[in-house]
This record gives C-alpha cells, structure tokens and sequence, in this order.
C-alpha cells in the first residue's frame, strides 16, 4: 500500500512539472515510400507527449478511428479504437514504456496518418 501511494505522488509530480511536446503528424506515404503530391489537407488530429501521457486529440468528429503505436522493432505497444462522436481525446499512459522511438498511427475512414516521437 505505501509503495503504491509513493508510485502514485511521484507520477503526480511528474505530471504537474510536465511539458507537452507537439508531435507532428503527417499522411502516411503511399506503398512504396511514395507520397501523394498534395499535401495541402487539413487533418483534425494532433498528438502531444510527456513524461506521462501520449495525448491524441481530434478537432472535430471522423467517426471511429484507430490508434496505434509501434515501437522501434515494429511490435504493436498500444491500440485503442474511439468513437470521435463521443470522445475527441484520448490519454494513453507510457510511464512503463521504456525509451526509444516509437510511431504513431490514426487511421480513420480511408486517411491514414503517422507521427513519430521518442522517449528518453
């Protein structure tokens, strides 16, 4: 019990010194390593990273989408499916992740989008 109420403080003090990082999200290239030409979409979906929490946010509703992050030897670490009618963020918690880098997949509909991002 004392173990877990240590545990549970020091990821609140973690969390309220925590800084987001942005982590940019782009259109998932075509098979092949191709990139379609325009880019010029606006996609509601952004995506932050602390000490803490991977934060997935969507501007406005695309039904249900998929998130997925993989990590370096492209194993799944994480999946989660939201219905963005009902829910327009989602907290993924990393804490036990261990560091490296890691990718981030939202798939909605026929647009798929990547980010990437590290863990110290």
């Amino acid at each position: 019990m004392k173990s877990t109420l240590v545990f549970s403080l020091m990821v609140l003090l973690f969390s309220i010194g925590a800084k987001a990082t942005d982590i940019p999200i782009f259109k998932d290239p075509l098979p092949g390593g191709t990139v379609p030409q325009s880019l010029t979409l606006i996609y509601p979906v952004s995506a932050t990273i602390d000490e803490t929490d991977l934060a997935v946010y969507f501007d406005w509703s695309v039904d249900t989408a998929t998130i997925t992050v993989y990590d370096a030897s492209n194993q799944i670490v994480d999946q989660e499916v939201v219905n963005t009618n009902t829910t327009i963020e989602i907290f993924i918690p990393v804490v036990f992740w261990g560091s490296g880098a890691y990718t981030l997949k939202v798939t909605y509909g026929t647009t798929n989008l990547i980010g990437y991002f590290d863990i110290p």
